[in-house]
């Protein structure tokens, strides 16, 4: 009876110790990372339609040196701010330019790229490599399809739909620049989004060129949660070492090339 007794107690810590998941061991710590892959060379599914890209190499280097699992998340663009309020442990990594408006949601990191603007359209559409605002726009009013494509939640987005204000132009947002610079000549004459996605989408299309918009340096910036000041603090520090390492203008030419 004593020895069935001492199996039933070594019995019940063993399953105590499953309940504590695994009796003394540290539980895993979890990154969630929200991006959205439609926007090379940062984030962009490759061939095996993995998430792949500059920002997911950072933040796979991140989590390694802070001893995190990170989880790539690929959602809609516009919905990565709100995913980061409700997770203390989740960051927004996706070519996010720094503004007021998401700075009130969310606790920007350093500042780890900049960016302009820029605008796709069929090759020989515009003259020179810089293209205003207010031309490019006049070219969307005139053209038969009067509609300039923008990913959604965007700067371009609230840059084109400031510049088209009392023209004839119209603004149709989709989830990322790769599907709408496929509807260039059909549903819209041209797209606006960052240079380097930009720059991507040309390469990869022998009809279609890009043109620098006259539009102010953005400031490329991962946002975490507002209740997570000491993770930022952490993630500032290595940043900054990999900036001036130079390894994100590494993980740039590797995904650029």
């Amino acid at each position: 009876m004593k020895k069935i007794i001492t199996l039933i107690i070594a019995a019940a810590m063993l399953l105590g110790c499953a309940a504590l998941a695994g009796c003394g061991k540290t539980e895993e710590k979890v990154l969630n990372v929200y991006t959205n892959a439609g926007f090379a060379p940062y984030e962009y599914l490759d061939e095996n339609g993995k998430v792949v890209g500059v920002d997911i190499d950072v933040v796979n280097y991140i989590g390694e040196k802070l001893g995190y699992k990170v989880v790539i998340n690929d959602i809609e663009f516009n919905a990565i701010l709100n995913e980061v309020s409700k997770d203390k442990f989740a960051v927004g990594a996706a070519g996010m330019s720094k503004k007021p408006d998401r700075d009130e949601v969310a606790l920007a990191s350093e500042v780890y790229a900049t960016s302009i603007q820029y605008i796709i359209a069929p090759k020989g559409t515009f003259e020179g490599e810089k293209v205003a605002l207010a031309d490019a726009v006049a070219y969307a009013a005139a053209a038969s399809v009067k509609s300039i494509g923008v990913q959604k939640g965007t700067t371009g987005a609230d840059l084109v739909a400031g510049g088209i204000e009392g023209t004839d132009a119209k603004v149709i947002e989709y989830s990322n620049a790769i599907i709408a610079s496929n509807d260039i000549g059909s549903t819209v004459c041209a797209v606006v989004i960052d240079k380097m996605p930009a720059e991507a989408i040309c390469k990869d299309k022998d009809n279609l060129q890009c043109w620098s918009l006259d539009a102010e340096m953005e400031s490329y910036v991962m946002y975490f949660n507002k209740d997570n000041a000491e993770l930022v603090a952490s993630v500032n520090t290595i940043l900054k070492k990999m900036i001036s390492d130079g390894l994100i203008d590494q993980y740039t030419v590797k995904h650029s090339s």
